[in-house]
Formats: structure tokens, sequence, C-alpha cells
């Protein structure tokens, strides 16, 4: 058994994918130095990993950091890599960063889609990274064990604590043109206002105001994972119209779930939905926020009277999560990545 020591198990996707790892192999966790919980917010010092000698790994896969120590890794990324922002790029550990990132330690460069990769592919490859360590392996999804009975509402779902960044203005301008009582919102969220978008205090009071005064939207704030899932197996359909974002885990998992998405036709979406197939893609970039909100009140109209149409959307939505992103398919690929050099 080939012993792989991982940095941290933070998100719901890792503690699952680091949980059931391939064949052969054993995850643990490495101990390293616990800056989150000193306080300290150095983003150099968060994503640069020097696991202590109290376990012996034969190996090391990180997630977003630089390994110091003088074994065997691979890195996971799904932004832009080495993590230090805001340090400049000409300071020199970032250069440091770079050189351990070309040398013969680091063996893969993992990118979580095709989108992160090219963010950094040519960057990377002009300081010295060979282009046979960058490769794209997917997160895995755990796939729902069974699916919702049918609901007399047509139930809309939002996920995202990240509200004004995820859409969800948009959205709340769509639910006031679509005039049906048995559209359902569930809104899981914690309201915060995080990166790219900011709204104004009167936008905010304006969203909470709507929330409260139409019954047919529902904020249930923030909820543990199992009460996600149960919501997005009540769901007919899951709303993420993100402006940025660099991977969108909640809609894996809505997609695991049989629900048909409405998303963002930016980053890393159109790998994960196939527009007009298992959901829609709205090109938002070149959209105004009002005409945003139009189109996603098209689209509900949409698939709520044409029930074929919806039907034929969850079950793509199931058949792409069993074939891109299922757990198999990810270690199949992790396993010849550790194979290569273990």
């Amino acid at each position: 058994m080939i012993k792989v020591g991982i940095s941290n198990k933070t998100r719901y996707w890792q503690h699952y994918v680091f949980t059931n790892p391939p064949e052969g192999y054993a995850y643990g966790r490495g101990l390293d130095t616990p800056w989150h919980i000193l306080g300290l917010n150095d983003q150099f010092l968060l994503h640069t990993k020097y696991f202590l000698p109290i376990r012996k790994f034969d190996l090391f896969h990180t997630y977003n950091s630089i390994v110091v120590n003088n074994k065997p890794w691979v890195v996971e990324v799904e932004s832009y890599l080495p993590r230090y922002k805001p340090m400049r790029e000409d300071r020199r550990l970032f250069k440091w960063a770079l050189d351990k990132l070309a040398a013969p330690n680091c063996k893969k460069i993992i990118f979580t889609s095709e989108y992160t990769a090219g963010m950094n592919r040519d960057r990377l490859i002009e300081n010295g990274v060979e282009p046979e360590k960058l490769t794209v392996v997917y997160r895995a999804v755990k796939r729902a064990s069974s699916l919702a009975q049918e609901s007399d509402t047509f139930n809309i779902l939002f996920v995202g604590n990240g509200f004004y960044r995820k859409g969800g203005m948009e959205l709340l301008r769509a639910m006031k043109i679509l005039k049906h009582k048995d559209i359902r919102l569930n809104i899981i969220s914690r309201m915060e206002v995080d990166w790219a978008v900011f709204p104004s205090n009167d936008e905010k009071a304006s969203i909470m105001d709507q929330i409260e005064k139409d019954p047919r939207i529902s904020l249930l704030g923030e909820l543990p994972h199992d009460g996600v899932i149960e919501q997005m197996r009540n769901a007919h359909l899951f709303i993420g119209t993100t402006w940025s974002d660099p991977f969108n885990n909640t809609t894996l998992e809505a997609m695991a779930c049989g629900t048909t998405v409405i998303g963002s036709n930016t980053s890393s979406f159109p790998e994960i939905v196939e527009d007009g197939k298992n959901g829609f893609l709205l090109d938002i970039d070149n959209l105004t926020r009002s005409y945003i909100a139009e189109m996603i009140a098209e689209k509900i109209e949409r698939l709520y009277t044409d029930q074929a149409l919806f039907e034929s959307m969850a079950n793509r939505s199931i058949e792409i999560a069993k074939a891109k992103f299922d757990i198999d398919v990810r270690n199949e690929k992790i396993k010849s990545i550790y194979g290569s050099f273990s």
C-alpha cells in the first residue's frame, strides 16, 4: 500500500475524494504548520507546505500549494498558481515557487478544469515547467442514492454564500417577471458580498424586502451539507448564473441529483453544463443585468411549460455526472498519475 500525504480536507468534495482513494493507495493527513489556526492570513504561508516528519508518506498530494519536502509531490489547483496573490510575480518568493514547480520532485500539476489549465499553462511553461507535467483531472461528485418524488410545485434552488457574485440579484429580478404561483425558490446562502460584485445598500435592502414579501421565496440561510443535498433532490432546477467562479462544485452536486441547470457561459461552466442538453448557459458578459433577468425568466418559463424537455435535461445531468465526474473516473486518472512515479 502506497501512502499519500494530503494537506487538508476542508471542502466536501475533498472529504469525498480523499476518503475514497485509488486502489493500492491510502491517503493520510500530513502535519504542517496550522497558520490558519494561528490567525495568519499570509497567502505565502497558507499555500506553502512543509510536512513535519512525524508520519511517513511515499508522496504528497497538495491543493493549491507548493510542497517544500524532499519527496515526490503533485499539486491540484483550481485557479492561479502559485496562489500567492496579492504578492507580485517579480518577488523572489514567487520565483522560488515557480522553480519548485519546475523541479523534479514536482511530478504533476493537476488542473481541476481546462479553463484553469488555460489560465496557467503558457506562463508555467515559460518558467521552465515541462508541458508533460500539466494535466486536467475533474473533481468527483457523489451520486444521489435516490431521487425525490414528484411535487405539486416547480422548485428552483440557489446555493452560494456569495449571493451577489453568483447571480442572486438577477435571479430575484427574474422571479418578479414570473407570475406562476406554483413556482418556488429556495435560497441557501449567508447573503454575503465577497468579490467581483458589490451591490449598493439600497440594492441589498431591496433584495431582502422582496424575499420577505414574496411567499414563493424562502431564505434558508446556511445549511449543513446533507441539508443542501436534500434540497437538491427536491429541486427541479438549479440556477447559478455566476459572474465569476473558477469551478462551481454545487452545480456538479445538483446534476448528480438529477437537476436541470441554468448557468453562465463563463470559466469552467461549459465543461460541466452542456448548453441545450442538460440546461442552459447564458453569455452574461455581453448582457445587461436586466436582460440577464429576462433571459433567466424565459428559460425557467420554457422548462416549466415543457415537461418532456425538462425530463430529458434532468436525465442528461445524471448521465454527465456519471460519465465525467464519477469517483471511479477520477481515481483511474489519479492512479495513472501516481503510478507513473511511485
